[in-house]
């Protein structure tokens, strides 16, 4: 049995899944109940969470002890390619819900005539077991940053510089030109002065 999670015309969730427990609560305190296995489904942040729920129900001196095992299904988006993606979940219910005469501060309580929503118990346990992001399995490729496409970065096509980020760049103030040190001057080889050299081996300079 499948129940779903529907707005009701006050803008509350109508009950999942209830169960009377009057006939518990009349009875001895070391009375129990096996539920029937039962499935509901509800949506979280845009994800559906479906959970299917086997749960025992003992009497206790201050109300009702909801234990038992609920496993589901995570389904939403892919954080890495948006395609649809799944993921198993599963948690421990151990609860108590609580008299009127018993009860303090926020603690779990029966509803209208002993009633208790054990659907929105399951989804609620469900929901605290959630992933925070959904991934494919197996891992999809990864995505480029920059056209979103299945391939890596720098297997780009588009390295262009997008023109949404143009402005920035014009914020970025331009590179100054690197100073180079100053060049050493030339080391002019010698010049030996032939001209004097020549006037004294000449004789006929000297008359």
């Amino acid at each position: 049995m499948s129940d779903a999670a529907r707005p009701s015309l006050g803008g509350e969730a109508e009950p999942l899944h209830l169960i009377d427990c009057s006939p518990l609560l009349a009875g001895s305190s070391v009375a129990s109940a096996e539920l029937a296995p039962f499935s509901v489904t509800s949506q979280s942040d845009g994800e559906l969470l479906t959970a299917n729920a086997q749960l025992r129900v003992d009497r206790t001196n201050r109300g009702v002890r909801i234990v038992g095992n609920v496993n589901g299904l995570q389904e939403g988006s892919c954080a890495r390619c948006l395609e649809p993606a799944s993921a198993k979940i599963a948690t421990r219910l151990d609860e108590e819900v609580l008299e009127d005469r018993f009860a303090g501060g926020e603690g779990e309580r029966f509803g209208r005539g002993n009633s208790v929503d054990v659907g929105r118990m399951a989804i609620e346990g469900l929901d605290l077991n959630r992933h925070f992001v959904l991934r494919c399995d197996p891992p999809c490729p990864e995505r480029c940053e920059r056209c979103g496409a299945a391939h890596l970065v720098r297997e780009c096509p588009e390295r262009e510089l997008d023109p949404r980020l143009a402005a920035l760049g014009r914020l970025i103030p331009p590179a100054e030109p690197a100073i180079e040190p100053p060049a050493e001057p030339a080391v002019e080889p010698a010049i030996e002065p032939l001209a004097e050299r020549l006037v004294e081996e000449d004789p006929e300079a000297k008359a």
